[in-house]
């Protein structure tokens, strides 16, 4: 359903949203951005006020996954339902992030479904619509019984859309991973060493050295029939970058079977039962050009 065949608001619910709200020792009045979103789109009723929540309140709202927000430099959310006659809502949360980077991680995260032409890129699965612009990670889900208005969401998934800032590429490290082999589904930007196992385990603690200020990206492999991972890490400098490096190698270190290479800032190790030939060949793509 395109925005053309949707009804005409006379009224708007103010969603207002935080887009800069850094600590200082002089603190300002965080930046603000007005989003708006329709009071009532295709029969569907926006129901009570707007829910707002940060990094400490979040975790009351989303129960088991306020991790993973939280992972990507969460600042806050907010959270809007809209009902319909015979209960059935339709639930909007936008969750702004540290940059658009963390926003694309976010959506990285879990994108198995059909691809959704919302936002920078979304994935719609059955009741559930999730998507990202510029440093907001958006999902508008179904909550009811009964077989999900797949238009519905779609519809106010493109409106929520519409109300946020435009913006935000697909970070340049994504395209580290060689094209040959690779799931595309599969690729996922992170920063976090709890992210990555939950794609790929690594090995206990954390052997890449994951957290702010590093840049990480994996994709899973076929490579000789058999399924793979590849990890490349970007570090603030190339001294962070050798020091992983060399653990990585340590024989004292009990790690997933993995191939490991660096060239300058970067790090890249193949993970899984990968013979050494193929998995230094994907590497040595991976680390090509300027670091």
């Amino acid at each position: 359903m395109g925005l053309s065949r949707l009804k005409r608001w006379t009224l708007m619910v103010p969603l207002v949203l935080a887009v800069a709200c850094a600590p200082a020792e002089k603190s300002e009045p965080p930046k603000m951005t007005e989003a708006q979103l329709p009071t009532e789109i295709s029969g569907w009723t926006a129901a009570g006020e707007p829910e707002h929540h940060d990094t400490e309140t979040i975790y009351d709202y989303i129960d088991g996954h306020a991790e993973v927000y939280v992972a990507y430099g969460l600042r806050r959310s907010v959270s809007q339902r809209y009902a319909a006659p015979g209960g059935a809502e339709i639930v909007v949360d936008l969750f702004e992030l540290a940059s658009p980077a963390d926003a694309y991680g976010v959506f990285s995260h879990d994108r198995s479904g059909e691809p959704a032409t919302v936002g920078n890129g979304g994935v719609y699965r059955s009741g559930w619509l999730s998507f990202w612009q510029a440093q907001w990670a958006g999902s508008v889900y179904w909550n009811g019984a009964g077989e999900p208005d797949r238009e519905a969401i779609l519809a106010i998934g493109l409106e929520a859309a519409s109300s946020l800032p435009a913006g935000g590429e697909t970070p340049d490290l994504v395209r580290r991973l060689p094209a040959e082999g690779l799931d595309p589904q599969s690729v996922c930007f992170l920063r976090s060493p709890q992210i990555l196992n939950a794609h790929v385990v690594v090995g206990p603690d954390n052997p890449f050295g994951l957290g702010p200020g590093v840049e990480a990206v994996v994709g899973r492999y076929e490579i000789d029939g058999e399924p793979a991972h590849l990890v490349v890490v970007r570090y603030p400098d190339e001294r962070a970058a050798e020091g992983v490096e060399a653990g990585l190698r340590s024989p004292a270190v009990e790690l997933a079977p993995m191939t490991v290479g660096r060239r300058g800032w970067l790090v890249a190790a193949t993970v899984g039962e990968v013979p050494e030939t193929s998995g230094s060949a994907l590497l040595e793509a991976a680390l090509g050009g300027e670091g």
